[in-house]
């Protein structure tokens, strides 16, 4: 199954909440008050390339689950 790349405004949406759990961790204060203290501020190159491998991650993780160690193989 083809997957379609994800929409500009949906990687921004993404870059967007990173950057502000990112400060709010960092500061100390709430997720909803940061995302709306900082939602006017541009979100740079950095967080945008992180969400699009955040995205990619979420989108994978159905595909990755499904692999699994051979019957004859112990798992630790």
């Amino acid at each position: 199954m083809e997957r379609k790349p994800p929409s500009p405004d949906q990687v921004l949406t993404v870059a967007r909440y990173l950057s502000a759990a990112y400060i709010a961790y960092e500061h100390g204060a709430g997720m909803d008050y940061t995302r709306k203290q900082y939602a006017h501020m541009p979100i740079g190159k950095f967080w945008l390339q992180m969400a699009e491998l955040a995205i990619e991650a979420m989108t994978t993780a159905p595909e990755r689950a499904r692999i699994q160690a051979p019957p004859n193989r112990r798992i630790q």
